[in-house]
Formats: structure tokens, C-alpha cells, sequence
């Protein structure tokens, strides 16, 4: 069995959180085998930087001469490397082996300790950047590079342009350090600009983010993607690694590097309504599962759809890809959220919108009396339909029942149910606008 390889020249972090140890994990994340050359030894933690330890500079070209005169890797990846003459070295090196490299300019930790020192940033854009294949400054670091205060958008495509012209085929500079509700970073290739726009996480102060962006970027690369797909895939990878990190010390979070990760990771660009959608849908099961009682789970299980606001197929309705499940302890989701993956729910969202493009999400829960007595009691609108009237030409049950209780009604219900037929369970649906719409009808419900 053969993998793809890539290389890592950074400091070591002991907290695990950045350096060499979370460039080896978003490597293995990405099934990629992982090869590592430390410049600096570093005692940190969550919360700061205490010291450095650079190691020695002939060491280090050991340990470049030895491992790369063995194993040659798709893609090499810089951190810190501190001083010119580790800037120095490595530079030679990838000059020598022939390294396709990406640099990620480390110059400040998360915590605000400087990282570098003597002269690092002249010798960094005079010798290294114009050899490497992509660097990805902060916006912090772009300003040092540039000589130039970045303030808006605008300026960060200046700011690419000029790095670019410095030597490197592809600049991305990551813009979670400029004002604003979504984090906007930009890509350019020496003639097009890419904006990846992605919402910001409130109070996450993520330790490691930037290494770990530039090493899923790399990893992908490694394995053949283009280098404007390996940064949107690693964006959104990362924006989940964010969403999804916690707390093992005092101070800063840290990245999950979780599989299901992975699996919840949107193919799609960011910026889209779709990802919005996800994200909502995302968000509204996380919180579900928090408080689900496992008796309003039906035996085939339960599914939350949503969809985009002019939904017409069942591509345009983004579910869980599988169900929510009850186990002896807890629900629990199997499958990730994705579109086009539930044409039970989809059926019902499609049939809904046709008569009001508002009503576009829909969850079913277990049928019982004492459930429908529930749905009267908290007086919402309750509407039904009858399996055994379905004409045969009907091209969807859900669909069809759908369509038949609004109709019934002449509007759309909160609560859609069927007493079900041969083999086929009865059901509740809870109709709604929105995910949190849907879940509030259902907090009701489960008091």
C-alpha cells in the first residue's frame, strides 16, 4: 500500500494544540503519511509562550538531509522557523531537494507571544517566499510583509498582489483578524482573486487555526487536488474543526480533529445559500439531540429537512443522510448532514412550498394519541390525510398527503399526521419556516 507524503519544518508545541504536532494530525486526517523536521523546542501551554528553545542550525539540516535523502514528499509545509539562519537553511534545502512548498509566514503565537526574531521577516520575503508554491499570511503577518496597514478587503487584495510579486505561485491571505460577521480570506493565482467567506465562531479563540489551515492545504495538495479546491476544502474542514473544538487547558481552544468532521464537511463553496442552510440545519440537530426525549423517536427513525428558499428538487433540500436513531442511552444522529440524501422529508418541504415558499422545513416525530393530544393541547393548527384515498397514479405518498391536508385546511398546518397503512408506520410531522421554527414547535411538545 502506497501514500502520499507530506512534510512539516515547524517548532514543537507540547500543548498539541499547533507546531509540528497539529500539522501531523490534519496530515493523518487527510489519510496522507506525515514526516517532521523541528526547528524550535517551546515551552507553552493554552495560555502563552514561556520560551524557546531554538535547536541547533546543523541539526536541523540533519534532520532535513536524512529524512529527505530517504522518503521525497509530495508537498513540504514551513511554521515557525524564528531567525534568518533557519530561514536560511530551510530555503536551501527546498532549493536542493526540489520541495513543492507551502509557507505559512509564523511570526505571532494565538496567545500574542512573538515567535520570531534577528531580521526573520527580510530574510523570510528575499530568500524563502519566492521559492515556495503558496504562502498563507494572517493579515498581521501580510502587513509586516507588505509594509502596508490592511483595513478592509480591498487592501488584502493589494496585499496579495504584492506578495505575489515577491516569487510564489498562489498567495492566500487568511482574514480572521479584519472586522466583520463572516471571515473573508483571499486567494489569488497571479491573475484571478477567490473569496472564501465563512460566518465567524463568537468566543472562539482557536490555537492552532493557522497551522492547521496550512496543513489540510498542503495535505490536499499532497494528494493531487487543485490548489483553489485544497483551500475551499480546507476552509470548511477547518471551520468545523472551530465549531466543534474545546477546552483542554485554561486558556485558548484547540481544534477537534474528530472523524465525523469529515463527514459533515459541505462540498460546496462557503459563500452559497447553501452553506447557510447546512449550517442552520447543522446547528438545529446539535441542539435536538441535546434535549430529545428517545420516546417521540419513531421505530423507523427521524429526519429534519430544509430547504433553499426556491427549492424545486430534491438536490435543493439539504437532511440528515441516514436518521436520528434511539439507542439504550441517548438519540443519536447516524449520518451526515448533506442535500439530496431524504426523499421522505424532501417530499413533504416540496409540497409545502407550493403553496407558501416560506414553509420550508419539516420534521417527523412518533405517532401516538397522547402525542396528537399533545400537538391540540399546545393549540397548534392540525391537519391529516388518509393513505387508503391515495389515487395509484400518485407519483409520492408525501407528496400527496401533503398537498391533501393543506388543502383540507387551506393553509399550511403545524402538525401534518396519517394513521399510516399496511407496513407503514404512522407518523407526526412538525411544519415549520426554519429549523428553529421547528424546534420550538417541538420543545413544546416534548415539556
Amino acid at each position: 500500500m502506497e501514500k502520499n507524503i507530506a512534510l512539516t519544518i515547524a517548532g514543537s508545541d507540547p500543548s498539541g494544540g499547533a507546531g509540528v504536532q497539529a500539522d501531523l494530525k490534519a496530515f493523518n486526517m487527510l489519510g496522507v503519511h506525515g514526516i517532521s523536521v523541528v526547528t524550535c523546542i517551546t515551552a507553552q501551554n493554552t495560555q502563552r509562550v514561556e520560551k524557546i528553545h531554538k535547536l541547533p542550525v546543523e541539526i536541523i539540516e540533519k534532520q532535513l538531509d536524512v529524512i529527505l535523502k530517504d522518503i521525497h514528499p509530495d508537498t513540504a509545509k514551513t511554521g515557525m522557523l524564528f531567525d534568518k539562519e533557519i530561514v536560511n537553511i530551510v530555503t536551501k534545502k527546498i532549493k536542493r531537494y526540489h520541495l513543492k512548498t507551502i509557507v505559512d509566514p509564523v511570526m505571532v503565537a494565538t496567545s500574542g507571544d512573538s515567535l520570531s526574531k534577528d531580521n526573520f521577516n527580510i530574510t523570510l520575503k528575499n530568500k524563502l517566499i519566492p521559492k515556495s508554491y503558496m504562502v498563507t499570511p494572517n493579515i498581521h503577518e501580510a502587513d509586516i510583509l507588505t509594509d502596508r496597514k490592511i483595513k478592509d478587503l480591498n487592501d488584502v487584495k493589494k496585499a496579495c498582489k504584492e506578495i505575489h510579486e515577491l516569487g510564489p505561485k498562489y498567495v492566500l491571505i487568511k482574514g480572521g483578524h479584519l472586522k466583520g460577521k463572516n471571515v473573508e480570506d483571499v486567494f489569488f493565482d497571479g491573475k484571478n482573486y477567490t473569496v472564501f467567506s465563512l460566518p465567524r465562531i463568537p468566543g472562539r479563540l482557536a490555537h492552532g487555526s493557522g497551522c492547521t489551515l496550512s496543513a489540510l492545504i498542503t495535505g490536499f495538495i499532497a494528494l493531487g487536488e487543485k490548489p483553489v479546491d485544497s483551500v475551499r476544502k480546507s476552509k470548511q474542514i477547518l471551520w468545523n474543526m472551530i465549531n466543534e473544538g474545546y477546552k483542554p487547558g485554561k486558556g485558548a481552544d484547540v481544534l477537534n480533529y474528530s472523524a465525523n468532521i469529515m463527514t459533515d464537511a459541505p462540498h460546496y463553496l462557503p459563500t452559497s445559500e447553501r452553506f447557510v442552510v447546512w449550517l442552520e440545519l447543522k446547528k438545529s440537530v446539535d441542539m435536538l439531540l441535546s434535549f430529545l426525549p428517545k420516546e417521540f423517536i419513531p421505530e423507523v427513525g427521524m429526519n429534519i429537512g430544509y430547504a433553499l428558499q426556491n427549492a424545486k428538487r430534491l438536490e435543493d433540500i439539504c437532511a440528515i443522510n441516514g436518521r436520528i436513531i434511539k439507542t439504550r442511552d441517548k438519540p443519536i444522529r447516524c449520518g451526515g448532514i448533506e442535500f439530496g440524501v431524504s426523499k421522505h422529508v424532501a417530499s413533504i418541504i416540496l409540497a409545502s412550498m407550493k403553496f407558501d415558499k416560506k414553509t420550508r422545513c419539516a420534521m417527523n416525530i412518533k405517532y401516538s394519541e397522547v402525542n396528537l393530544k399533545r400537538c391540540e393541547r399546545a393549540g397548534f393548527r392540525i391537519g391529516t390525510f388518509d393513505r387508503l384515498q391515495e389515487p395509484k397514479d400518485a407519483k409520492s405518498t408525501m407528496e400527496w398527503g401533503t398537498s391533501q391536508a393543506i388543502q383540507k385546511l387551506g393553509l399550511i398546518p403545524d402538525i401534518i399526521y396519517d394513521t399510516g397503512g399496511v407496513g407503514k408506520e404512522p407518523m407526526i410531522r412538525i411544519m415549520g419556516k426554519n429549523p428553529k421554527d421547528v424546534l420550538n414547535k417541538a420543545c413544546i411538545l416534548f415539556k
